[in-house]
C-alpha cells in the first residue's frame, strides 16, 4: 500500500470526527482518541513521504498503525450503532485496542522526530 493509499482510507475517520455533535462524554472520549491517532499517523506519512529510505524502513509500523485505527474506528461505530446490552462488549474491546495498539502510534511518530 502506498502512502496516499493511507491517506485516503483515512479520510472517512477525519470527515466523521470532524462532523461529530459533541454529547455523550465516553462516546467523545473515543472521538478523541480517533482524532488525535488519525492527525499523528498523518504526520507520520508526512514524514515518510519525505524520506523514501525511512518509509521503507518503516513499512510494516505503519501498516501496524493503519490497521490499529481502522480497527478503533470500526469498533467506535460500532460502539454507537449497537444495542446497549452488548456496548460493554465492545468498549473493553475498545479499550484493548486504545491501550495496547494506539500507543505505537505515538511511539512511531516519536522514534521519526529523533
Amino acid at each position: 500500500m502506498q502512502l496516499q493509499d493511507y491517506v485516503l482510507e483515512n479520510q472517512k475517520i477525519v470527515e466523521l470526527v470532524s462532523n461529530r455533535v459533541p454529547g455523550d462524554s465516553k462516546i467523545d472520549m473515543y472521538y478523541g482518541t480517533l482524532d488525535y491517532a488519525t492527525s499523528r499517523f498523518n504526520t507520520i506519512l508526512l514524514k515518510l513521504s519525505q524520506d523514501k529510505i525511512l518509509e521503507l524502513d518503516h513499512r510494516k509500523e505503519v501498516r501496524e498503525c493503519f490497521e490499529a485505527i481502522q480497527s478503533f474506528y470500526n469498533n467506535v461505530i460500532r460502539y454507537t450503532e449497537w444495542p446497549p446490552l452488548f456496548k460493554h462488549v465492545v468498549a473493553m474491546v475498545l479499550h484493548h485496542i486504545g491501550t495496547k495498539k494506539i500507543p505505537k502510534i505515538k511511539k512511531l511518530l516519536q522514534l521519526l522526530d529523533n
